[in-house]
């Protein structure tokens, strides 16, 4: 009993003396910033014109990472008072490299900085390495690229009330039947049927929703299979397959698998997982328009945005929740790229809140 009593009054005292000496290097840090700043003040307030007061400060902000975000103004300030000044320009793009991981603005800013000090090595050395970063960001995202869709709703005339009444469709998911029920819609689906319908892929989108292993928000198989990509395609599509039996219809798990396929040269195995996303979103677009009077039926919140970039547009990642026919719906904020204007794009959570709540 006396030697663990020992051990924790060890422990204790091990853990406050790490505790402070944490205390007391952020107290130095803090003196540190505090510092600068008064120096950089007092040299701005002497000489507010001088590039140089605001391109020093800046290379001494992005030192501190509590701090480095603040350095982008300082670089910005520096080159318009000398825009000819091709150090200024290195360090800059150096900081949008190496800090902000900002490619493309870091490209445009060191092939300026080229242009005004051709012999610079070190901006020649960061463009090789900026480019390269280019080039294998761009390779990927052609590996996850779905393209996009030229429609918002493939149902105009449908009546928005009866197609959102979940329970009068109850019958026809269920009925083994029927053509439409949800386990023959299911097999064709996963038997890589190409003809499947919009509508067919409504229905099918609404059987899952009852289904047993429907879940909203567990995304962890899915990230497990994303994280083997890095070390093992042949493992991560293991996984993506083992998720499949359960997770069917989920546009991420789909993508994730046509990825996989094409990073292993395997076209026709990609093209089958591209056309289920498709066939996915095909299901969503008949839905609904994304207005507040016809929202789109979603299975996942986190899909929204991928969504959201198939109908070619940027989302701004910010969301709110409302009432939307009647229900429970999400609301997001996007960015149409071509007018630059923001509008609003409306999703019915009916079936998220269905399953949650198990009515």
């Amino acid at each position: 009993m006396k030697n663990y009593l020992i051990i924790g009054l060890l422990f204790f005292i091990c853990m406050a003396r790490a505790f402070a000496q944490e205390d007391k290097n952020e107290r130095k840090l803090k003196a540190a910033i505090d510092k600068e700043e008064q120096k950089f003040l007092k040299k701005k307030e002497n000489n507010p014109d001088d590039p140089g007061i605001y391109w020093d400060h800046a290379n001494k902000v992005a030192e501190f990472n509590s701090e480095y975000k603040r350095a982008l103004n300082f670089y910005q300030k520096a080159v318009d008072l000398d825009s000819v000044n091709g150090a200024i320009y290195r360090d800059y793009g150096k900081y949008l490299f190496d800090r902000m991981f900002a490619l493309d603005e870091a490209q445009i800013i060191l092939t300026k900085g080229l242009h005004y000090s051709g012999n610079d090595d070190e901006i020649k050395k960061y463009l090789v390495s900026v480019n390269t970063s280019i080039a294998k960001r761009d390779e990927e995202l052609k590996l996850r690229d779905i393209g996009k869709t030229d429609a918002a709703e493939l149902n105009p005339d449908g009546n928005y009330a009866s197609m959102v009444n979940f329970d009068s469709l109850k019958m026809v998911i269920t009925d083994a039947g029927n053509n439409k029920s949800y386990i023959k819609l299911l097999n064709r689906f996963l038997e890589n049927d190409k003809h499947l319908t919009p509508e067919e892929m409504y229905i099918l989108i609404i059987g899952y929703s009852r289904d047993k292993y429907y879940n909203p928000f567990n995304y962890n198989d899915i990230n497990t299979m994303k994280q083997l990509v890095a070390y093992s395609l042949d493992s991560a599509i293991s996984k993506g397959l083992e998720i499949i039996n359960t997770n069917p219809l989920n546009p991420s798990l789909n993508r994730e698998l046509m990825y996989c396929y094409r990073k292993k040269n395997d076209p026709v195995s990609a093209e089958n997982y591209l056309i289920r996303v498709k066939q996915f979103y095909s299901g969503m677009l008949y839905s609904g328009n994304g207005t507040c009077e016809r929202p789109y039926i979603i299975l996942w919140s986190k899909e929204d945005n991928n969504f959201i970039n198939y109908l070619g547009y940027k989302s701004t990642n910010t969301h709110s929740m409302g009432t939307c026919a009647s229900q429970m719906a999400e609301i997001a904020d996007m960015i149409d790229p071509v007018s630059g204007k923001t509008r609003k794009i409306c999703f019915n959570l009916q079936l998220i809140y269905q399953q949650t709540t198990g009515r």
